[in-house]
C-alpha cells in the first residue's frame, strides 16, 4: 500500500503580515523554517518512507520541502530531486496580491473579502477562483501522482492552502460545497493510503487520528491544549491512564477508578440555558433550572483558559443506533479513563466516519475545573450546563462518569420529539422470535439486570428511541450497577467485567485484586461500563421492532405494591406520568437509604420537555401497536425498607418471563381497589402470598395504613398534570 502526503508550507513573511500572497514569491519566516523542521521530525516519527517529492515553483514551498526532508532523510539525492510543478502554485489573487487583508475588510466588508478568499467559484479582481485552481490541479493528480502511487511509490506534495484545498477535492476527500471552511494549518502532514483495488485515497493516521479538519474544529471551538488525543484505542487509553495514576488494573484486566467526592449524579447542579430557543419549550422548574446565557459564556471562556497548554482526550462518535436519526457528538475530557468510559458507552465511528466527523453537540467535561458560585451563578463548584442553542454542554467539578452519558441523554430527549421520535429512559431486549420488550425504571430498579437475560438478546440497557420503524438504542454500551453482583443471578454482567471494561468505585481485594461487589463502604452506586458486544448475543446494530410488551419497574420501599400488575392503556399512561419508585442509596449525592419519589416518564431528570409531551407519544404508540403494559415491583415485601425484604430476583425473573412468553394469558386476575390494579391470583413457581402484598405483612392494619398513604401520594402528585383526560386520572390509585 502506497501513501500520499500533503503538507502546506511554513509561515511566510506575508502570512505574518496578514497580506494576500497568492502567486507572489515570498520567503519563509524564521517561524516557518522551524515549522518545517518540526514537520520533518513528525514524518520521521510516523516512519513513512518518501520516494518522490513535489513542490510548487514558489520558494516558500520549495524551502519547506527541503528543510522537512533533511530532518527525516539525510540523503541529498532526494533533496536535489524535488520536482517543481506550477500546477501546485498558490491561487492567483490578482489585484488583491500584496494587499493587507484588514485594510480590504474596512473597504469592502468582511463578507466580501471572505468570499474572495474562500469561495469556490468567485474570482478576486484579475485573479483565479478555487475552481480554476482545481482545473489545473486535477490533471496533475491523475496523470503525475496516481501512476506513482499505483507503482507503490510514496509521494510528498508541499504546496499552498488553496492548492491543497483543490487537491483534497480532487482526491474525493471533500466536496466543493464544503471545502470553504476547511482550515489547512502550516506544516501539518495529511497522510492518505492509496487503495489500488478501489482507485481511491483515504486519509489515514492510525497513530493519532488527528487531521487538519479536526485541528481546525478544535481551534474554532477555542481550545489550545499542549497535547490532544483523539479516539485512542482501549489499550492506549489504559496505558496513559495507568501512567497518570488515574486507576489500577484488576485481576480480570478491567480498569478500576474511584471518582472522588462524587459517586453519583448531581441533579441539583444541572442547568439549561434559558434563551429564545428553550424559553417556551422546556419544562422549567425544580428539575430543569434556567441558567443565563452570559454566565454560560463566562464559564466557557474560563474553562478554555484553564485547559490551555494541558492534555485533553477526545472521543468522536455517535448516539443513536438508527442510522437516519443518529447524532454526531464530541466529548472532550481531561482524564484518559473518562475517554475510555465514553468510548465504551457510545457508538464508535468507522475510520472513514471519523475522518469526516462533524459534531452536532460537544461536551466539554473538565473534571479538575471548579466554578465559583458567587461569580459564576452556579449552585456549587460542580455544574452541568446544557446550551441547546450553542450545542455545547459544560461539565466541571465532578469525576462521576455518568454525567457524560446523562447530559447526552438530556440533549436527545429534547430534540427527538421534534422528529416524531419518542425518547425513553428504558432498557430493551429481543426474543428469539423477534419480539421486542421495553423496561422502564430509574436507577436501582433492576432495569439493566432484567434486560440482560441470557435467553434474550440485549438491545440496550438505559435509553432508547421509538421511531416509525421501531426501537433503537442511544448507546453502544452498558453502565450497570455492581453492588452485590452475583455470578449466578447476573452472569452476563459478571462476565462483562474483563479487559476493556471500566469499574467505578468498586472496592478491590488488595491481595487478589479482585472486586468485592458486596463492599459498599465507598458507595452503593458501584458501576461497570462496558461495550455492548461484551454481552453474548447482543443486538448490533442495536435496533428492534415495535415492542410487544412494556414493563414499568418500580422499587417500592414502602413494601405495599404488588410484584406484578396488568395495566390498561389509561393505567399505563397514568403510571408513566407518575413514574413512582424509590431512589436507591448512592445513585444521587446524599441518598443513603431508599426514598419514595415520583419521576415523570421514569426519568424526569433527563426529560427537558413537559411530561405530557412524552406521555402523549407513548399513548399513541401503545394503541397503534397493541402493546401490553405491566407494572413490576422489584422493591420490598412483608414490610417497608428496614423491616421487609426485597423481592428475590428469581421471582422477578419468573414474572418477567411470564409477561414476555404470554404466560399470563390464562391466569386469573383480581382487582386491587386501593391501587386500581389487576393482580394475578397465582403463578407456577411463585408463592401465592407473594403476589398479594397485604398477605406478606404480619400486621395487616399497618399494611392498610401504608397502602392508603402511598395511594394519597399518587393522587397528590398527579394534581400537577393539568392537561390530562379524566379517563387517565381515574385509572390511578384512589384516595
Amino acid at each position: 500500500m502506497s501513501n500520499l502526503i500533503l503538507m502546506r508550507h511554513g509561515q511566510s513573511i506575508w502570512n505574518l503580515q496578514n497580506r494576500f500572497t497568492g502567486g507572489i514569491d515570498v520567503p519563509l519566516t524564521r517561524k516557518g523554517i522551524l515549522q518545517a523542521k518540526k514537520a520533518g521530525q513528525e514524518l520521521k516519527k510516523i516512519g513513512v518512507h518518501i520516494d518522490i517529492v513535489y513542490s510548487s515553483k514558489l520558494s516558500r514551498s520549495i524551502e519547506t520541502a527541503k528543510v522537512a526532508i533533511k530532518k527525516f532523510n539525510s540523503s541529498k539525492m532526494i533533496v536535489n530531486k524535488i520536482i517543481r510543478n506550477e500546477a501546485l502554485n498558490e491561487r492567483d489573487y490578482g489585484d488583491l496580491s500584496g494587499k493587507y487583508k484588514d485594510e480590504l475588510i474596512k473597504i469592502y466588508g468582511e463578507k466580501k473579502v471572505l468570499e474572495w478568499r474562500r469561495s469556490f467559484t468567485t474570482k478576486p479582481p484579475g485573479g483565479e477562483s478555487l475552481k480554476d485552481v482545481l482545473t489545473r490541479i486535477r490533471p496533475f493528480l491523475l496523470k503525475k501522482v496516481f501512476p506513482l502511487l499505483k507503482d507503490g511509490k510514496n509521494v510528498l506534495i508541499v504546496a499552498h492552502g488553496n492548492a491543497l484545498r483543490a487537491l483534497r477535492i480532487a482526491t474525493g476527500e471533500y466536496k466543493a460545497d464544503n471545502i470553504s471552511n476547511i482550515h489547512i494549518p502550516p506544516c501539518v502532514p495529511v497522510i492518505y493510503n492509496y487503495i489500488e483495488k478501489e482507485k481511491k485515497l483515504l486519509v489515514k493516521d492510525p497513530k493519532t487520528n488527528i487531521t487538519s479538519k479536526f485541528t481546525y474544529q478544535i481551534e474554532e471551538f477555542g481550545l489550545k491544549p499542549s497535547i490532544i488525543y483523539r479516539n485512542l484505542s482501549v489499550k492506549k487509553l489504559i496505558k496513559i491512564a495507568l501512567g497518570r495514576n488515574e486507576g489500577i488494573l484488576t485481576k480480570s484486566g478491567a480498569f478500576s477508578v474511584t471518582t472522588g467526592q462524587y459517586t453519583g449524579r448531581s441533579p441539583e447542579d444541572r442547568f439549561i440555558v434559558d434563551d429564545n430557543l428553550t424559553h417556551k419549550t422546556v419544562d422549567w422548574g425544580k428539575i430543569n433550572k434556567p441558567f443565563p446565557s452570559k454566565k454560560f459564556d463566562q464559564i466557557f471562556e474560563k474553562m478554555k483558559k484553564f485547559e490551555k497548554a494541558k492534555e485533553l482526550f477526545v472521543f468522536d462518535g455517535f448516539v443513536g443506533a438508527e442510522a437516519k436519526s443518529r447524532l454526531p457528538i464530541r466529548i472532550i475530557t481531561d482524564h484518559a479513563w473518562q475517554s475510555l468510559f465514553v468510548k465504551n458507552m457510545f457508538i464508535k465511528p468507522t475510520s472513514e466516519e471519523l475522518e469526516y466527523h462533524e459534531p452536532k453537540f460537544t461536551v466539554l467535561n473538565i473534571n479538575d475545573f471548579e466554578a465559583r458560585p458567587e461569580l459564576d451563578g452556579t449552585r456549587t463548584s460542580t455544574f452541568i450546563l446544557i446550551n441547546f442553542k450553542r450545542k455545547v454542554v459544560l461539565i466541571g467539578g465532578t469525576r462521576y462518569g455518568g454525567e457524560n452519558k446523562k447530559s447526552i441523554f438530556g440533549i436527545l430527549n429534547y430534540i427527538l420529539p421534534d422528529k416524531n421520535i419518542m425518547p425513553m429512559h428504558c432498557s430493551a431486549n429481543l426474543g428469539l422470535n423477534g419480539d421486542t420488550a421495553l423496561f422502564f425504571g430509574l436507577s436501582g430498579t433492576g432495569k439493566t439486570t432484567l434486560s440482560a437475560d441470557p435467553k434474550r438478546m440485549l438491545i440496550g440497557d438505559d435509553e432508547h428511541g421509538w421511531s416509525k420503524t421501531g426501537i433503537f438504542n442511544f448507546e453502544g454500551g452498558c453502565y450497570a450497577k455492581t453492588i452485590n453482583l452475583n455470578k449466578k443471578a447476573e452472569p452476563q454482567i459478571w462476565n462483562a467485567v474483563r479487559s476493556g471494561a471500566l469499574l467505578e468505585n468498586v472496592i478491590l481485594n488488595p491481595k487478589t485484586m479482585n472486586p468485592d461487589y458486596d463492599d459498599d463502604s465507598l458507595t452503593e452506586n458501584t458501576r461497570v461500563a462496558y461495550p455492548l458486544n461484551f454481552i453474548p448475543g447482543a443486538v448490533i446494530p442495536s435496533i428492534g421492532g415495535h415492542p410487544k410488551a412494556i414493563i414499568f419497574l418500580t422499587a417500592d420501599a414502602m413494601g405495599v405494591l404488588p410484584p406484578i400488575a396488568k395495566l390498561t392503556t389509561d393505567g399505563a399512561m397514568y403510571h408513566f406520568m407518575s413514574g413512582y419508585t424509590s431512589k436507591i442509596a448512592g445513585t444521587e449525592r446524599g441518598i443513603i437509604e431508599p426514598i419514595a419519589t415520583f419521576s415523570s416518564c421514569f426519568g424526569s431528570v433527563f426529560m427537558p420537555r413537559p411530561a405530557e409531551v412524552y406521555a402523549k407519544m407513548l399513548g399513541e404508540r401503545i394503541l397503534e401497536h397493541d402493546t401490553k403494559v405491566y407494572l413490576v415491583n422489584t422493591g420490598w415485601s412483608g414490610g417497608p425498607y428496614g423491616i421487609g425484604k426485597r423481592f428475590k430476583i428469581d421471582y422477578t425473573r419468573k414474572m418477567v418471563t411470564a409477561i414476555l412468553n404470554d404466560g399470563l394469558k390464562n391466569i386469573k386476575f383480581e382487582h386491587n381497589k386501593i391501587f386500581n390494579l389487576d393482580i394475578p391470583k397465582s403463578y407456577p413457581g411463585i408463592p401465592s402470598n407473594i403476589l398479594d402484598p397485604r398477605k406478606t405483612w404480619k400486621n395487616k392494619k399497618n399494611y392498610d395504613k401504608s397502602a392508603k398513604n402511598l395511594s394519597k401520594m399518587f393522587v397528590e402528585n398527579f394534581k400537577k398534570f393539568k392537561e390530562v383526560s379524566q379517563n387517565i386520572k381515574k385509572a390511578g390509585p384512589k384516595e
